[in-house]
């Protein structure tokens, strides 16, 4: 019983440096290959892509002079097994300078649960941002590089940053064949559908 008690208190004990891990070694993993610039065939940031988005379920958050939140609800994932409730967050900076990680953000995101409690208990939120460019340079890059890839349990946490220049390509980390949950893999899919980005 002793020796139970001492393996039952080592998983807890290591189990949040495991997973602290393995979040590090699927982000190093995404920078393995270059982030991909790909052409899109809708016209970002443009009222006629706002509405089409709202058109497609994303219900309008919060709108500043320097973002917008649009947010989606999901009971299960489309196209995906054994998904769970999910919220998308589509988070669309209005000038090159805005912070994603920001009080704005979290605050927008706050509000939208207080005013929806049921979905406080949605432990899956995915989290796609948008920024603009007029061309893409190191610190586009910088940006795109910066993702949250968290999972513990049955929590997930996921912010992928997009950056848009003014030739019309949308600049992205880049999988390849490979995503670290399926959760990152529905982030991915879902930028390139509601950017119409052809595989």
């Amino acid at each position: 019983m002793l020796l139970l008690m001492g393996y039952l208190i080592l998983i807890f004990a290591l189990t949040p440096k495991f997973l602290y891990y393995k979040m590090h070694v699927n982000y190093a993993k995404l920078l393995i290959n270059e982030p991909k610039l790909e052409k899109c065939n809708k016209h970002l940031f443009s009222t006629a892509w706002i509405d089409h988005l709202k058109k497609d379920g994303y219900e309008l958050v919060q709108e500043d002079l320097r973002h917008l939140i649009l947010c989606k609800h999901h009971n299960k994932l489309p196209k995906l097994n054994n998904s769970e409730a999910s919220l998308v967050f589509l988070v669309i900076a209005k000038q090159d300078d805005f912070d994603f990680y920001g009080d704005e953000v979290d605050q927008g995101i706050q509000a939208y649960y207080m005013k929806h409690k049921d979905y406080e208990k949605v432990i899956k939120r995915i989290t796609l941002q948008f920024k603009k460019y007029d061309m893409i340079n190191e610190k586009a890059r910088e940006e795109v590089e910066t993702a949250i890839l968290y999972e513990a349990g049955k929590h997930t946490l996921i912010n992928l940053t997009f950056i848009y220049d003014n030739k019309g390509g949308l600049l992205g980390l880049n999988p390849g064949d490979w995503y670290p949950s399926k959760y990152a893999y529905f982030a991915f899919k879902e930028c390139k559908r509601i950017c119409d980005i052809k595989d």
